[in-house]
C-alpha cells in the first residue's frame, strides 16, 4: 500500500519496506533532511526502511543531511538517476552513509534491492 506525502522539498511515496523521494529542490541541507526524515519517521515509526532518492538533476547534498539520518531505522540508501553527474555525486556521498548504499538507473531496480536490504537487516 502506497501513501504519498508532499514535503517542501519534493513528494515522497512510502511503501512497506522503502520510500521513494522525488527531489525537487536545489539541494538538501541538514535542516531540510531533518524535515524530510520527519515524514519518514512518522510513517515507519520504529520499523526499518530504505530511502530511495530519485534525482533527475544534480543537487548538492550537505554532509549535515547525512548526520540527520538514524541508521537504526534507515538501513539503506539508493540514489536513482540517469544523469552521469548525479552518479558522480552519489559515489562522492557514499562514504557519508553508514548502511547499505547503491546507485541505480531505474526506480524498479532500486525497489528490488530495497526489499532485499530490509529483509537482511
Amino acid at each position: 500500500m502506497k501513501k504519498t506525502y508532499n514535503t517542501p522539498h519534493g513528494p515522497m511515496d512510502c511503501y512497506e519496506n522503502y520510500l521513494v523521494f522525488h527531489l525537487s529542490s536545489d539541494g538538501i541541507t541538514g535542516e531540510a533532511a531533518k524535515e524530510i526524515l520527519s515524514f519518514a519517521g512518522a510513517h515507519y515509526k520504529n520499523k526499518k526502511y530504505v530511502f530511495i532518492a530519485s534525482r533527475k538533476f544534480a543537487s548538492p547534498i550537505s554532509p549535515a543531511a547525512y548526520r540527520a539520518i538514524n541508521p537504526k531505522y534507515m538501513v539503506g540508501l539508493a540514489i536513482v538517476s540517469g544523469s552521469d553527474v548525479v552518479k558522480e555525486e552519489a559515489y562522492n556521498e557514499q562514504g557519508l552513509f553508514k548502511g547499505a548504499f547503491s546507485y541505480f538507473k531505474t526506480i524498479a531496480e532500486a525497489e528490488d534491492w530495497a526489499n532485499t536490504v530490509v529483509r537482511k537487516s
